[in-house]
């Protein structure tokens, strides 16, 4: 089973391991772009601040969607669910 998260149109994930190589890869590149945003408009704070937040939030989903994914591949998972 594959999850894909509604709020973030990425790529289908089949398991933790691609959340986190997702999320690794944003947060090389994020900090560069807030950086160069701070520096040219120090006005805008409050606005970063909400759009690193979100950016972060994000970043759980993801993670949490990975768990999601790797956790019902199981077969036990499943019988879990079903027992419920």
């Amino acid at each position: 089973m594959e999850i894909r998260m509604e709020r973030n149109k990425g790529a289908a994930l089949s398991g933790i391991g691609s959340a986190l190589a997702e999320i690794q890869k944003r947060l090389q590149s994020h900090p560069e772009e807030w950086l160069e945003t701070l520096e040219n408009n120090p006005a805008g704070f409050a606005d970063l601040e909400k759009e690193i937040h979100r950016a972060f939030d994000q970043m759980a989903d993801r993670v949490v969607a990975g768990l999601l994914a790797q956790a019902t591949k199981r077969c036990e998972f499943a019988d879990a669910a079903k027992k419920k």
